[in-house]
């Protein structure tokens, strides 16, 4: 069976365990904000730390080891949500599949709620004209879309000036940096033509 199909029928329970914790839970954060943040946190050691993502694929590490390491990376009490999953995942030895299930849990989270989510790349750190930008931008993909839209903000000073938005699987690329880069690409192929 697919990786992929494994690990999206593991998310989609993650997600059902979450969507039934939060309507018995009362106020504050909702479980499944707290279980996505955790969710990303172990993402990214996961892509960080090549020898964390070997020992919990590796069958030699205990069960409670494997466990163990997960939750160190959550620095506050990890969610009960991801305690079982975790569980869920080392007794049926899908524990290797954990960095796509939890990709597609985010995901799907996400989807359900009608949250998109973009990056938004400036070329200098942001001051009021950025910000009335990421609004604009903001409203704007929101009235298109009927989503909301959880927008990061990024600093790349190679961009010279201008921004780089992405949504989803969409670039807008408005920077000088790559206006220049056509600029030169044009006039080589100008030259080309001419010899």
């Amino acid at each position: 069976m697919n990786t992929g199909i494994i690990a999206s029928r593991y998310a989609t329970a993650l997600l059902k365990l979450v969507d039934e914790t939060s309507s018995s839970a009362g106020s504050g954060l909702s479980s499944g904000e707290v279980v996505v943040a955790q969710a990303r946190m172990i993402l990214n050691a996961l892509e960080s730390l090549p020898d964390l993502r070997r020992a919990i694929t590796d069958p030699s590490v205990p069960s409670d080891k494997k466990r163990s390491l997960l939750e160190t990376v959550v620095s506050e009490a990890i969610a009960p949500e991801l305690r079982k999953f975790f569980n869920l995942l080392i007794r049926n030895g899908r524990i290797g599949d954990i960095a796509l299930a939890l990709k597609s849990f985010e995901d799907q989270y996400y989807e359900s709620r009608g949250i998109i989510r973009g990056k938004l790349t400036l070329s200098s750190p942001p001051d009021s004209a950025a910000k009335k930008l990421e609004d604009g931008l903001k409203n704007l993909i929101e009235k298109r879309t009927g989503k909301t839209l959880l927008l990061t903000t990024d600093v790349d000073e190679s961009l010279i000036g201008g921004f780089v938005l992405e949504v989803e699987d969409r670039l807008l690329d408005a920077s000088v940096s790559r206006q220049l880069e056509i600029i030169k690409n044009q006039f080589v192929e100008k030259n080309r033509r001419i010899v």
